[in-house]
């Protein structure tokens, strides 16, 4: 079943972000299991808004290749690392 998944990434702004994904998301191409990426600012840091095709396919995505990203860019001590909140998806409609 397709998930939603929702985080604001504490403290990042846009340069922040920028490194993070040109790692994690090299070329800008979406991630094996990836819908959707949407991002941008708010008040607290950077909203990230993803949809995958299943938990297990974010998860890994995280596990792997996320937050080891954001651990070599912002270190070990930089900050909470983003707390997703994932709901499953009823419907997707894409252009």
């Amino acid at each position: 079943m397709s998930v939603v998944v929702s985080a604001v990434a504490p403290g990042f702004d846009v340069d922040v972000y920028e490194a993070v994904t040109s790692k994690a998301m090299p070329d800008g191409q979406l991630p094996d299991g990836c819908e959707l990426h949407i991002a941008g600012p708010v008040d607290d840091g950077w909203r990230v808004i993803t949809v995958w095709r299943s938990r297990e396919d974010f998860d890994r995505f995280r596990e792997e290749h996320l937050m080891p990203a954001i651990r070599e860019i912002r270190g070990e001590q930089g900050g909470p690392p983003p707390v997703p909140e994932i709901h499953p998806v009823h419907k997707l409609i894409t252009g």
